[in-house]
């Protein structure tokens, strides 16, 4: 083979191997997507748990940071004001499991939002039980390789 031919092979080679290696962009937004699921599971076993070092875990400590509880009275915003938001919410229950079931989750240029509906079965100190649905919007920021709670809001459904 003459040098001209084996250089243009390698090139070719080349070429086709950094091609393949690009993500497509479906490809790329399911994956996100399914980081952002995980990410959300994630939340909602750190709920259950009442372990507020995972909850820790999930937010980034910035003023940025929000959520609005079924219970609250007023947002709590900034991240000192979420983690006591969830220590609070945490002594409510003896135990708790929160999830939401079916999430709808939509990636955009590293932010996520999930919506679903929001349920939470739990028992508090004395004894009575908790069931409370609510709908729920979780807010999802990338940072770095990780996708970090920004805000939660979940209200009570109203009854019917």
């Amino acid at each position: 083979m003459r040098d001209m031919d084996r250089r243009s092979a390698v090139a070719l080679g080349l070429a086709a191997a950094v091609v393949s290696a690009i993500p497509r962009p479906a490809a790329a937004q399911t994956s996100e997507a399914d980081a952002v699921r995980v990410a959300n599971a994630t939340y909602y076993a750190a709920f259950s748990s009442r372990d507020i070092g995972a909850m820790e875990a999930l937010w980034p400590r910035t003023a940025a940071a929000a959520a609005v509880h079924p219970f609250s009275r007023t947002p709590a915003v900034g991240w000192e004001a979420v983690r006591r938001s969830y220590e609070e919410a945490f002594a409510r229950f003896a135990e708790v499991s929160a999830t939401m079931g079916e999430p709808h989750i939509v990636v955009h240029q590293g932010t996520a939002w999930v919506v679903g509906t929001e349920t939470l079965r739990g028992r508090r100190p004395n004894g009575e039980a908790v069931n409370v649905t609510a709908l729920a919007t979780n807010i999802l920021e990338k940072q770095g390789d990780r996708w970090l709670v920004v805000l939660h809001h979940a209200s009570g459904l109203a009854p019917q």
